[in-house]
């Protein structure tokens, strides 16, 4: 779809290769791959629920991937329902900044007006709808707002050090009465005595769930990478998808890595508003404790235990936990 009509796309950020998580992973399923693609939970891998949750809100057609091409195997018997050009692939892995960029661009050429959400492939949502209605307010107020780039955060459940934080300023006054805050400054990964500081300040987590006019965040791209901006730029004068693709495939792997967090981000808390995701349960599964934790707490099944007989627990599969044993040893 194309035009000016300030519709809602979607980004899923599905390019990491989830190397924290690779030794859980392989106990889970005796092979290493990308936590994303992987069915923690359930029947469905991560990043089938990631686009599940977008499909409540936002169209399939504007739902962009970014993917990895050494990926394409996964992707191919994963997302069989999308349409191929929504799939935008990497030659190569080249951190968030650049993925984020590169799907914007795309969003861009099709439909200059339009609103993006940006998400990651590998976070966990417990209430799903009650998510995406916080992200149907963001575009909302975005829509009112003009310029201003909306996150999510979420009220944190205990000091957290492997997240980034969000410290909120003052209100902004919107119709819908949710909590929009300006934002005073991010901290990302803080050592434990910042982290306790901003838990008792009533900081949030942030999501990286981001809303915002796709002109928006070019505009950001543009002052903050400008050499990166400018050489995915030109791939949109080329009409033809795979003369497009080819071009991407030389210039790609020549770009630096940029982590969207610490280069943009970190460095333009003026630009971007957050918005208040109450009562949400939300957690990043890029730490092993971190899923077992969740697993427990909100008595999750993990998938495929068959793959190790006699583990049926999180402590059994945990061999942290006094008691434990470690599956590992048998592999």
């Amino acid at each position: 779809m194309t035009g000016q009509d300030g519709g809602l796309w979607g980004v899923i950020l599905s390019g990491g290769e989830g190397t924290r998580l690779q030794h859980f992973i392989k106990r889970l399923y005796g092979i290493v791959r990308p936590k994303q693609y992987c069915p923690i939970v359930g029947d469905r891998s991560m990043l089938q629920r990631t686009h599940d949750r977008l499909r409540l809100l936002i169209p399939q057609e504007r739902i962009c991937t970014i993917v990895n091409r050494s990926h394409l195997s996964f992707v191919h018997s994963q997302l069989r329902d999308q349409p191929l050009s929504t799939i935008l692939v990497q030659p190569c892995g080249r951190e968030t900044a650049n993925g984020i960029l590169l799907a914007l661009l795309h969003i861009y050429d099709r439909c200059p007006g339009a609103v993006a959400a940006v998400f990651p492939s590998d976070h966990f949502v417990g209430d799903e709808a009650r998510f995406m209605n916080y992200v149907d307010l963001a575009h909302r107020v975005v829509q009112r707002k003009g310029e201003r780039i909306i996150l999510l955060g979420v009220q944190p459940t205990g000091i957290e050090q492997e997240y980034g934080w969000i410290e909120k300023d003052y209100p902004i006054k919107n119709p819908w009465n949710v909590r929009v805050h300006h934002i005073s400054r991010f901290w990302e990964k803080p050592d434990r005595d910042t982290a306790e500081k901003l838990y008792q300040r009533k900081c949030l987590w942030n999501t990286l769930v981001m809303v915002g006019k796709v002109r928006s965040f070019l505009l950001v791209f543009k002052k903050m990478v400008p050499g990166i901006f400018d050489k995915l730029s030109k791939l949109m004068k080329f009409p033809d998808q795979d003369d497009r693709q080819k071009m991407l495939n030389s210039i790609y792997p020549s770009l630096p890595c940029v982590n969207f967090s610490k280069t943009i981000l970190e460095r333009n808390a003026d630009r971007f508003s957050v918005l208040e995701a109450a009562g949400v349960y939300w957690s990043d599964w890029g730490d092993e404790r971190r899923v077992l934790r969740d697993v427990e707490k909100l008595q999750l099944t993990l998938s495929h235990d068959s793959f190790f007989p006699g583990i049926s627990t999180v402590r059994d599969l945990d061999p942290n936990v006094p008691g434990g044993t470690n599956p590992a040893s048998s592999l």
